[in-house]
């Protein structure tokens, strides 16, 4: 009895082993990840039956029955009505099924199960889940909160937002070319709207800006919107550095300017001192050739005046020695008044030269007393 079970279990397990090695065997079930809403869907169920025949291929989503083909029905494929399933029986066989007009509600798990013909029925599955994609119809992601110009040690606080889709999209940020570090990025939930449910990404960028930022003066934020291999969009921002800013030139040049302005009146005050220390020396000098060239005049008058009189005696002898002695007096009184003329010249000259001097000192003070403060004014703009 014993040895009756045993040879019935070996058998089970030969027969088994059989059917694993030589028998109905599924090759390949493909199920697209993605699928565009609104375009075509193709499922594909390979098998290999190895001598055996077939007997059924059915579809399941969600596990509920969409398509059967069996050969030996008349037609040999057949559909079921299931929300967001709509077969092209044009375009689908016992390997291939073909889905077409997909929506939203396409979207699940497919599972491919083939069942051999008795007397072993023997049956294979496999499955594969498949996205129903809505892809963002509002154009490139969109950035806000940005400014045109930053300085080093101001915060960059932007968002990227993508547009509604099914299901959200991948945003990533990039500065300058590369990837943003994590620890700059700010994640905000996924915003649900609408009757569709259609959902919308926000993405958000935050760190404090450094002089490594600025390339060429510009700083690049770019974001990248993407969806698998089926979308992929980008809006990029070139925002500008304020550098410092230096010194005007025109400030240096009226600093110039005013240290020119300063050294000239200077050199004229130096120049006009010595002019009035000069000027009494001048002034005497040609007070004195004044003088002498008075007195010189005076005698060259009295002695054409003497020799006039000397030749009027010779001529008229009739006017005697009373007339000689007449113009003897009247050269003595031209020589006294002078003498008296010359001394009070010179006085009065002396006296101007003191006076001068006097002027020049004082000129000179106030000449030294101006150039102090034109120092002191410039020590004062140089230190401005």
């Amino acid at each position: 009895m014993f040895g009756q079970h045993n040879l019935l279990a070996a058998l089970l397990v030969i027969g088994t082993l059989k059917d694993f090695i030589t028998g109905l065997r599924l090759v390949e079930v493909r199920i697209p990840n993605y699928v565009i809403k609104g375009s075509a869907a193709q499922l594909e169920c390979l098998y290999d039956l190895d001598g055996e025949a077939l007997y059924s291929v059915k579809w399941y989503k969600d596990g509920n029955e969409f398509y059967r083909y069996v050969p030996r029905d008349m037609p040999p494929a057949q559909t079921f009505l299931l929300p967001g399933v709509k077969v092209d029986l044009h375009n689908s066989s016992d390997a291939i099924v073909t889905l077409r007009d997909v929506n939203l509600n396409s979207a699940g798990r497919f599972r491919c199960e083939v069942s051999g013909e008795a007397p072993s029925f023997q049956t294979v599955t496999e499955h594969g889940d498949m996205v129903v994609v809505s892809l963002p119809d509002q154009g490139p992601p969109k950035i806000s909160g940005g400014r045109p110009r930053y300085q080093i040690g101001d915060w960059v606080r932007i968002n990227c937002t993508a547009g509604r889709s099914k299901p959200a999209v991948d945003l990533s940020w990039f500065v300058n070319g590369e990837a943003a570090e994590p620890q700059k990025l700010r994640k905000y939930d996924t915003i649900v709207s609408g009757r569709d449910h259609l959902e919308t990404s926000v993405l958000g960028l935050q760190f404090r800006v450094e002089q490594k930022h600025f390339r060429n003066g510009d700083m690049k934020l770019k974001c990248v919107a993407s969806l698998s291999t089926l979308y992929w969009r980008s809006n990029e921002e070139s925002v500008e550095g304020d550098r410092p800013q230096k010194a005007p030139v025109l400030e240096s040049r009226e600093t110039v300017y005013a240290s020119n302005s300063r050294a000239d009146p200077v050199q004229a005050s130096k120049s006009d001192s010595l002019l009035l220390a000069r000027a009494p020396s001048a002034l005497l000098l040609l007070a004195l050739a004044a003088v002498t060239a008075l007195a010189g005049g005076g005698g060259i008058s009295v002695a054409r005046h003497s020799h006039s009189k000397n030749k009027d005696h010779q001529e008229h002898d009739e006017n005697g020695q009373e007339q000689e002695n007449d113009k003897k007096s009247e050269r003595v009184t031209a020589d006294v008044d002078g003498g008296e003329a010359e001394e009070l010249l010179v006085s009065e000259l002396l006296a101007l030269e003191l006076e001068l001097e006097r002027s020049a000192s004082r000129s000179s003070a106030t000449q030294e007393q101006q150039q102090q403060q034109q120092q002191q004014r410039g020590m004062t703009v140089t230190a401005r």
